[in-house]
């Protein structure tokens, strides 16, 4: 990318990621099936093969679904690598807006490798365009200790909700980045850090519980209130 407009198709390709099926597929079993939050469910043939021992905890390192999804979270990184590495060196009028582009790479960056890191612990560290052919596995705390920093970016960089013109709802922003971040630290058990960033999420007055219940995920509640990142 060389221009302003290169930088915003270019951060655009971040987000792409989140819309692959892919992204999608590896993660709903492993958090939702394996979890109380779902049961397979539907008929008992369907997707057996593929579903069917999430749901029974027999999953091997070979298991289908994975592959495309660990390959679909490094393409998310790859592209979120350029924008850091390429954007900063554009010139452009706006740079509060080059600003909040790295920020929304950063963030994505960061939400990427949290998938990466809950299901399979340490994992490669790839935060170059251009990395060494074979990458050692790095350790669970060191992709933890990329994500906080990356979203502790993203948090100095990227507005309120309450910012957005209506044409960027579902970039990236401020309360996101926070809560993400909270969420990060729910996962190593550091409530202190959760609560403090939650806090400010809710404190920030910028959401709020949908008045109808059934809108909170429904067509009518689409970047409502309740909606802190939304895809």
């Amino acid at each position: 990318p060389v221009t302003a407009s290169d930088a915003l198709l270019a951060t655009n390709a971040v987000y792409s990621t989140l819309r692959q099926w892919h992204y999608h597929s590896g993660g709903y079993p492993i958090l939702d099936i394996m979890s109380d939050d779902a049961v397979k469910g539907s008929n008992p043939n369907d997707q057996v093969e593929t579903l069917g021992p999430y749901n029974t905890f027999t999953i091997t390192t070979t298991q289908d679904g994975l592959d495309r999804w660990w390959a679909t979270l490094y393409e998310g990184i790859k592209r979120a690598n350029v924008v850091i590495e390429k954007v900063p060196a554009i010139e452009m009028a706006d740079t509060t807006l080059r600003s909040h582009y790295l920020g929304e790479a950063r963030f994505l960056r960061g939400l990427y490798y949290f998938d990466l890191v809950r299901a399979w612990g340490g994992v490669p560290k790839v935060t170059s365009i251009n990395p060494p052919l074979k990458l050692t596995r790095s350790t669970k705390e060191e992709i933890y200790s990329l994500i906080k920093v990356d979203l502790l970016f993203a948090i100095d960089r990227l507005v309120e909700k309450s910012a957005l013109p209506v044409t960027d709802y579902g970039r990236a922003t401020k309360g996101a980045a926070k809560a993400l971040l909270a969420k990060v630290y729910l996962f190593q058990n550091d409530f202190v850090n959760a609560e403090k960033y939650l806090l400010e999420v809710i404190n920030s007055e910028e959401y709020d519980l949908e008045p109808v219940f059934a809108d909170a995920n429904g067509v009518n509640g689409e970047q409502g209130i309740e909606s802190v990142f939304e895809i």
